[in-house]
């Protein structure tokens, strides 16, 4: 039964169907089972001018203006397809970012993912993540994190680290960490450890109304959707 429970949902839901058998027919998340590494699917351009990618995030943000209801029945389908490529750790990652960033940095960084120039992963998995106060409220991180989804395709990375103050979540640009790669035990979901060495990371890239409890619970409805 779809994930829609509106006539807008539905047709919607239907929209979303209509595309993934035009674009990602069985043969396309089939062909990346034996490939070595992972690209930016064929479709990509195509997904990302339906706006699907913000359909969750407000409009001065933006975004579209709707909600997870809506990305939901997006992700059904999506998943439906076994559509490969980074749109659910990018939704991920703007849910994130506008759950627990103030306004400058939501502005900053949300409307990239929004309209596909960027593409965002969040660390889910153990993280050892260390923050050192560099000065002026920027901080240095050291360590480890993963498996961490779409790490590889991500422009923006959000993690946590540890500090005095306890822990706190940063979105990292994709300069500011390495990206080694993990065995999956799906090969066309590619996930990877995230290895940050000594970034220095300004106040300005802290989401500091976050915790780990708001992540998973946002992991938890979009991974579910698809």
């Amino acid at each position: 039964m779809p994930v829609g429970v509106s006539e807008e949902h539905a047709a919607l839901h239907d929209a979303v169907r209509r595309w993934t058998e035009t674009h990602c027919p069985p043969s396309v998340p089939r062909a990346l089972l034996d490939s070595d590494s992972e690209e930016l699917p064929g479709f990509w351009a195509s997904l990302v001018e339906q706006g699907w990618l913000g359909l969750h995030v407000s409009e001065p943000d933006g975004g579209q203006g709707f909600g997870l209801a809506e990305l939901a029945v997006v992700l059904e389908e999506l998943g439906r397809a076994v559509a490969p490529g980074p749109f659910l750790p990018t939704v991920l990652t703007s849910a994130v970012i506008a759950a627990g960033g103030r306004e400058a940095i939501r502005r900053a960084l949300l409307p990239g993912l929004c309209d596909g120039s960027t593409t965002g992963a969040v660390a889910l998995g153990p993280a050892a993540i260390v923050a050192e106060p560099a000065g002026d409220g920027a901080v240095r991180l050291s360590g480890r994190a993963g498996p961490v989804l779409g790490a590889a395709q991500a422009g923006l990375v959000v993690v946590p680290a540890t500090g005095p103050d306890g822990e706190s979540w940063y979105a990292l640009d994709a300069g500011d960490v390495t990206v080694e790669p993990l065995a999956s035990l799906d090969p066309t979901r590619r996930v990877g450890a995230v290895v940050v060495d000594g970034a220095a990371v300004g106040a300005d890239r802290r989401l500091p109304d976050l915790d780990g409890r708001v992540v998973a619970d946002l992991a938890a409805i979009v991974m579910s959707a698809e």
